[in-house]
């Protein structure tokens, strides 16, 4: 058996350090960890330590598939590039979409479909499905999201988890927390239910504290008013580090009393004190907060205001968020965006895919890692878009997803060890090369050996595209070699996860280049320019349940639903309520309920979790659309309104009513 260093290639913070074992003809057999990964150092979470199941899968795409007369059948390669080239013939680029995402994070297989889309000034997405809200409202206050050091984090006095599942999300901080813990550091998860995370906390000596839904925002404006009267402000770092200092003090003051902040959170005013007595009373407080708990209608107030509040209690250096901005990498010479013409259309705002596909504006589209008729907002009307007579659709895919499925032409892609790539984390400071080591074992293609093909057959110019996985590789780390050291180049070209350094940054990235606790960015945006509290509307959403779809621990978004010990180890599709929420609907464990709104309705067993508050309820992940009666998975009760920063996901603002099945 042979070892190959490579990184797990999905859309998690942790992005693991993976040693791809091959048998002596050249075949995977498994992934293991890393050992000297710095960050995962070994271990993979149950996903990813199957991820040989995906590759082998008797389900997985082998051959590419080609529509006649309302089904798919297969085809030649040959033939599909023909039915490619003809679908996008002569088309403007006001007419081309391109449709991608995060199904495989390395730089070269995402990146290189671009150069095609580019040099056909297609029409893209903002990619505002995810963490645009938190990052924008992030970098209002802080700037760039460099972030910590995380694995530092076993230096802190104190530790605040802020909306993240870290069971679920980052699962190497565990650890971590978990030597804090023995320690006696005080550790505390605030959240909108008892995840996972606060579980496991509270059995290490932790604190869980339960927020009402949207009400971030409160609660830490009302910690940063008692900052300041409590004396727990650290006034040196807001003279020195920060804008608009007293200006936020004075607003603030007197705004958030007891009764308003306990109404908005549901907390009692001797939890909301405990908490700003330890927050306060804390010389090295680390907050670390999730990618994406700020997907709502109010969510980048409330970033603004947590960081505000980590500003104000002089932790803004210890508050993680993101790491993405620590590496500071170019990856144009691989995207190519000076082939765009200067009139090239301006992207689509991603959570309106649906409205814009119904408009009959586009004839055709190009999708590869991204399943967006399960994943994106409002996904019914997706799914109708798609299905337009006009409108010429290409998926580029390692199954037969729910949007393969809808497609004119399906190309079948490589998996990890199929194809060279680069990978870099949002959550560490690890870099990494991944070399092929694995032969495709059908017809399967990289993303650049497709998206090549198909700019053969229009013609493009072939110099831009006569490459290969590896050349990109090497113009890409040359074009960023101010980044490394000699010796973390030599490191990364033989295939080592490398810690990169420190960025030498003039300043935070703000137009002050200080902490900006007042915005005048943030009134660009249609803020205002101090953070304040703003209840969540639900959209108008006005159903008795807030919706809550979680991260699953069987299946990564859509990612695994076909490979069949994921899917076996997710279950059944279920929802989970409060059992006295249940016992007022006359509802019991395992009954088949119907979960709707006025975008539409899903069918699920029902599950029970007294860790919900009484008026939420969850799922687990994206049910499999397979196993719904209707087809459809969590996507199609949520609302394409945006969030109140970047057009972002408004995934968790929405109300849904819960019932049993007529008759």
């Amino acid at each position: 058996m042979s070892l190959h260093t490579s990184a797990c290639p999905l859309d998690c913070p942790d992005a693991c350090g993976v040693l791809v074992e091959t048998d002596p003809e050249g075949r995977l057999v498994r992934l293991r960890g890393n050992p000297d990964h710095p960050w995962s150092a070994g271990s993979l979470c149950g996903k990813t330590a199957i991820y040989h199941e995906l590759v082998h899968s008797p389900e997985r795409l082998g051959e590419p598939l080609v529509r006649e007369h309302g089904e798919l059948r297969p085809a030649t390669w040959d033939e599909a590039l023909d039915r490619v080239a003809a679908g996008l013939d002569g088309l403007r680029g006001e007419e081309l979409l391109d449709l991608h995402y995060a199904g495989n994070m390395g730089l070269v297989q995402r990146g290189f479909p671009e150069r095609l889309t580019n040099a056909l000034s297609a029409t893209g997405t903002d990619g505002a499905i995810c963490d645009s809200t938190s990052d924008l409202g992030y970098q209002l206050v802080l700037g760039h999201p460099v972030g910590p050091d995380l694995k530092r984090v076993v230096e802190a006095d104190a530790l605040v988890l802020w909306g993240c599942d870290a069971v679920r999300t980052v699962q190497h901080l565990m650890p971590r927390i978990k030597e804090l813990c023995d320690r006696g550091v005080p550790v505390r998860v605030i959240d909108i239910y008892r995840s996972d995370t606060v579980r496991r906390v509270e059995a290490w000596g932790g604190q869980g504290i339960i927020v009402r839904p949207g009400s971030d925002s409160a609660l830490a404006l009302g910690l940063a008013e008692l900052a300041f009267q409590r004396g727990h402000a650290d006034l040196g770092s807001l003279g020195r580090d920060c804008t608009g200092a007293a200006e936020f003090r004075a607003e603030i003051a007197g705004q958030y009393p007891p009764e308003r902040v306990t109404e908005a959170t549901g907390l009692s005013w001797d939890e909301i004190s405990a908490l700003s007595d330890l927050m306060g009373g804390a010389e090295r407080l680390w907050i670390k907060t999730g990618i994406g708990w700020n997907r709502r209608r109010n969510g980048g107030m409330g970033m603004r205001a947590v960081t505000s509040l980590a500003a104000v209690l002089g932790a803004a250096d210890r508050l993680h968020f993101e790491s993405s901005a620590h590496f500071g990498l170019d990856n144009s010479c691989i995207t190519r965006p000076d082939l765009r013409r200067p009139d090239a259309p301006e992207p689509i705002h991603h959570v309106e895919l649906g409205a814009e596909l119904e408009t009959g504006r586009f004839r055709a589209a190009l999708v590869w890692g991204h399943n967006p008729a399960v994943t994106v907002p409002d996904s019914l009307r997706v799914r109708r878009g798609f299905q337009r007579d006009d409108l010429f659709l290409v998926v580029h895919e390692l199954f037969l997803t729910e949007t393969a499925r809808l497609a004119d032409v399906v190309l079948p892609a490589t998996a990890l060890p199929e194809h060279s790539d680069v990978f870099k984390s949002y959550g560490h400071r690890v870099f990494q090369v991944s070399r092929q080591v694995c032969e495709a074992p059908a017809q399967q293609r990289s993303n650049v050996d497709t998206f090549k093909a198909i700019a053969g057959r229009l013609g493009l110019e072939p110099e831009l595209f006569d490459v290969t996985d590896d050349e990109l590789i090497e113009t890409f780390l040359e074009a960023n070699r101010a980044r490394f050291t000699a010796d973390e180049l030599t490191r990364v070209r033989a295939g080592e996860p490398v810690e990169l350094g420190d960025r030498d940054l003039p300043d935070r990235g703000t137009p002050s280049g200080r902490i900006e606790l007042v915005s005048e960015t943030a009134e660009a945006h249609g803020q205002p320019r101090i953070a304040s509290h703003v209840p969540d509307d639900a959209g108008g959403d006005t159903g008795r349940f807030w919706l809550v779809s979680a991260p699953s621990i069987a299946t990564h978004n859509s990612t695994y639903l076909q490979v069949s010990r994921h899917a076996a180890r997710a279950g059944e599709p279920r929802c989970f309520l409060h059992p006295s929420a249940a016992l007022s609907l006359s509802l019991s464990e395992g009954d088949r309920v119907r979960i709707s709104n006025g975008r539409g309705a899903l069918t699920l067993e029902l599950a029970l979790d007294g860790g919900l508050p009484e008026d939420v309820v969850r799922f687990d992940g994206f049910p499999d659309p397979s196993r719904v009666p209707e087809g459809m998975s969590s996507n199609a009760l949520t609302s394409p309104l945006p969030a109140d920063l970047a057009h972002g996901n408004s995934q968790f603002s929405v109300r849904v009513d819960v019932g049993p099945i007529a008759g």
